[in-house]
């Protein structure tokens, strides 16, 4: 009896949810949006389409989503009210960050880098990011501080140094604001940014964003790697990215679609079945401006 009762529990439990078969794309270009991020609202739970923009959902037809692509304005979706199995997303028309972004500035010095290579001893850990399936969605970003939060300053390029890059594996960059407690809080980047540089790099990935023209007086800006998907079924542990343990943790911060949605935390009390890596090693290359 109590078999057959735990079975009819099991059936109706399953009946609420069903696979449904998702597509996200440009509503303008039609072109797909490969690594776009969907929360279940209800159930805490978050997710990342592949490269091809597809996902398959095992969500209630109630269960509402958001759906969030840098650049792009998010929007919220009851799963049952998905048509043709296409979600179109369409580019925000305007700008969040602040007005020094959006006026013409000149540039009065030559270039510099600052971060990581200011480190005077680099411990580098073997692990890097793991390739395991569990972390994708995950990011860390940390503070990088500029010389001066009176001046401004244009953001030309993010430096990430690397052991040797073995895998496809793709990351998505992020930039962040700084909100009166010190956290990461608005994203900077007006398009995405997708890190996939091929097989056996060695050296640093140099990534060139002056065109979407970040430049603003702060005391820094947070710097994230995000890992957004794996390429091919092999979950092989391999170093992909260089971390280290000489920045402040108090300036590094994680989090997970999968784990806390929407949700930053402190490195160091992080208690995950799988840990994230040490502190992000990163540089940026900057210009004064007036």
């Amino acid at each position: 009896m109590k078999i057959f009762l735990l079975s009819i529990l099991m059936f109706f439990g399953m009946v609420g949810y069903s696979q449904t078969k998702v597509v996200i794309i440009d509503g303008r270009t039609k072109e797909p949006l490969p690594y776009t991020t969907i929360q279940s609202i209800s159930k805490k739970e978050g997710f990342i389409t592949n490269e091809n923009g597809f996902i398959i959902l095992n969500l209630s037809p109630t269960d509402t989503i958001h759906i969030s692509y840098v650049g792009y304005k998010s929007i919220n979706y009851v799963v049952g009210k998905i048509t043709n199995d296409v979600i179109e997303l369409f580019k925000e028309t305007g700008s969040t960050l602040p007005d020094v972004v959006v006026k013409k500035y000149t540039p009065i010095e030559k270039p510099f880098r600052l971060g990581f290579q200011n480190l005077k001893v680099s411990f580098r850990l073997v692990d890097g990011l793991i390739r395991n399936k569990d972390n994708i969605g995950h990011e860390i970003t940390t503070l990088v501080e500029f010389p001066n939060e009176n001046e401004k300053y244009k953001i030309l390029k993010v430096i990430i140094p690397t052991n040797k890059v073995m895998k496809n594996d793709p990351l998505r960059l992020h930039i962040y604001s700084i909100n009166d407690y010190g956290e990461p809080f608005e994203e900077l980047l007006i398009n995405d940014v997708i890190i996939n540089k091929g097989f056996n790099l060695f050296g640093n990935i140099e990534v060139d964003i002056n065109n979407q023209n970040i430049i603003l007086n702060s005391k820094g800006v947070f710097v994230g790697i995000q890992k957004v998907g794996i390429l091919d079924k092999e979950q092989t542990n391999i170093t992909y990215l260089d971390f280290t343990e000489e920045i402040n943790k108090d300036n590094t911060y994680v989090t997970n679609v999968r784990y806390f949605p929407k949700k930053w935390v402190k490195k160091g009390i992080v208690r995950l079945k799988n840990n994230f890596p040490s502190n992000l090693k990163v540089g940026l290359e900057l210009q004064k401006m007036k």
